[in-house]
């Protein structure tokens, strides 16, 4: 195939949240003849009483809207019903059948199966009962996502950039998509040894990143610096391009001096070069990324923005919702980005005073008006 290269347990107090804003065109005009809601109620939580998650990694729901929970530190998955009753776990570190190393994603397909994917470049199928069906290798391919029969995501490493692309299950690309250059991000310097490595930083919403989702028949590929979504069907064909021309926002000279704190903490953390540190800090760039997330639903894709200002960790979330078909609805704000979405429910990641993580399973419904 042509390469494509594009430069919670709650009680019955139930919380409804009716974010209201004002839709705009996909040329970013103000248009004050319509408006959007974003409706979520809280259901439950999980995960601060009867079980403890080590993390929360991926989520995933079957057709009878099940949930699954990744937990990467535990190596185990949990399977929960609709509502939030534990049904089994499985799985365990190793590299037996059944076993995962550092699954970092969790997928159920079109033909029922569980799908779970390793950083060690694994990908095992699962029936929903936790049996093992059979595990493909990808040797060499970072960030393994499933999206179709013999279709997966991933990203590589070049000597010049990070690339995304799209391999068959004999690990052979069949598609490429958008690239990060290294410099963007990175350093290459000598260490303590005088060894030539590479330091990076890229975090906190300044430096893009590559990102891909998936739910059902659909899967996204973007890079966060550049509007430019790519919808793609179960074999990986391009549906519909995401776009909107609307500017990136500044970085303030407040967020700017918090990213270098950012920078320098990390770095005397981690015992960077004093050189290396001054030339991170110079890659601060004048301008936020447009996005750092995106999640899907049958119905919806999900675009979530960068915070109108990074510094403050308690922020609301601007979040841009489109038809699956590729129309601009409208922007809202909510509180956090959940971890995963389906037609009817989101899953946010939660963590106490304590550090503690815990699910938070919500509804939700897009009012159109």
């Amino acid at each position: 195939m042509e390469s494509l290269e594009y430069q919670c347990t709650m009680n019955k107090k139930s919380i409804v949240a009716f974010l209201l804003v004002f839709v705009f065109s996909n040329l970013g005009l103000f248009s004050s003849q319509e408006k959007i809601e974003l409706e979520i109620d809280k259901i439950f939580e999980l995960g601060k009483e009867d079980l403890l998650f080590g993390s929360i990694a991926s989520i995933c729901e079957d057709e009878n809207n099940n949930f699954y929970v990744l937990d990467r530190l535990e190596h185990k998955v949990f399977k929960f019903s609709p509502e939030g009753k534990l049904i089994l776990t499985f799985g365990q570190k190793g590299q037996g059948p059944g076993d995962f190393q550092n699954p970092h994603s969790i997928t159920y397909s079109l033909d029922g199966h569980i799908v779970v994917a390793d950083e060690l470049y694994n990908v095992s199928f699962l029936n929903p009962d936790g049996t093992f069906i059979e595990r493909i290798h990808l040797d060499g391919r970072l960030g393994v996502g499933f999206i179709g029969k013999n279709r997966y995501y991933a990203w590589v490493w070049q000597p010049e950039d990070q690339k995304q692309v799209m391999v068959n299950s004999q690990n052979n690309i069949a598609q490429s998509f958008f690239r990060i250059p290294r410099d963007s991000f990175s350093v290459v310097a000598p260490d303590e040894s005088g060894r030539m490595v590479m330091f990076n930083f890229a975090r906190y919403g300044y430096s893009p990143s590559l990102l891909f989702a998936h739910f059902g028949r659909y899967s996204a590929v973007a890079v966060g610096d550049r509007y430019n979504i790519l919808i793609l069907d179960e074999e990986g064909r391009m549906l519909k391009r995401i776009q909107r021309e609307i500017q990136p926002e500044k970085i303030s000279s407040r967020e700017k001096k918090y990213l270098i704190n950012k920078i320098e903490k990390h770095a005397n953390q981690t015992g960077w070069p004093t050189s290396v540190i001054r030339a991170i800090i110079k890659k601060v760039p004048e301008e936020k990324v447009y996005f750092d997330r995106i999640l899907l639903s049958e119905k919806h894709v999900f675009v979530f923005r960068i915070k109108e200002d990074i510094t403050e960790e308690a922020k609301l979330i601007p979040v841009d919702i489109f038809s699956i078909q590729g129309d601009f609805l409208g922007s809202v704000q909510i509180q956090g980005k959940p971890i995963f979405l389906s037609d009817g429910y989101m899953y946010f990641d939660r963590s106490d005073p304590e550090g503690n993580i815990y699910l938070e399973k919500s509804a939700y419904r897009v009012i159109i008006q």
